[in-house]
Formats: C-alpha cells, sequence, structure tokens
C-alpha cells in the first residue's frame, strides 16, 4: 500500500463501534476485492461465532461501506432471531435457543 494512511472498521459484539484512520504500518492486511474481505469476515464467524475483528482499508469511501454492510449483516441477524422467537410456542417446546448462535 503506498498511502502512508489506512482506514480500520473495530466491530465487537457484531457492531461496528469505530472507522477510524490508522497508519499503513497498523493494518495488517488491506483486502484488495470485496470477496477478500468477505472471507475474512466469514472466518472470523466461523471461528468465532461472531463478526468481531479489525477490517483495514485503504480508503474511508471503503472502509464506510464495509460498515454498512456489516451493520445489514447485523439487521438481517436480529430479523431472523425475531421471527424465531415469534414462531416459538412454549405449548410444543419449553425453550428457545437462537440457532443462529453457538450454543454455551
Amino acid at each position: 500500500m503506498t498511502s502512508a494512511e489506512a482506514y480500520r472498521v473495530r466491530i465487537r459484539h457484531n457492531v461496528v463501534v469505530a472507522i477510524e484512520p490508522c497508519d499503513a504500518a497498523e493494518a495488517t492486511h488491506v483486502p484488495e476485492t470485496k470477496l477478500e474481505v468477505t472471507s475474512q469476515l466469514a472466518a472470523n464467524n466461523q471461528a468465532n461465532g461472531c463478526i468481531d475483528g479489525d477490517y483495514f482499508f485503504a480508503d474511508a469511501k471503503l472502509a464506510r461501506h464495509f460498515a454498512k454492510l456489516a451493520l445489514d449483516y447485523l439487521r438481517r441477524l436480529i430479523e431472523k432471531s425475531e421471527e424465531g422467537v415469534e414462531a416459538w410456542s412454549a405449548e410444543v417446546a419449553d425453550e428457545w435457543h437462537n440457532p443462529l448462535f453457538p450454543s454455551d
């Protein structure tokens, strides 16, 4: 990366908590394609059960676009969870566990 600056999108508890500039030296890996960053997000989700992590981008526009996609992921996760709770019936099963999250 030739620029002296990169942007970091911080995600904690599946929520975007910051979009911030950082030194290019801090950017451990700046993905060059959408597929590459999507693969990183999926790998974090598979390994940790969440999309938490620091994601690096070459510019603010790409970082903002990714942050919006990550927030949309969270919105869809909440909607699917809400649908599951709505479909649950205590008469059929005593408890409900969200199948989208690992059990404790």
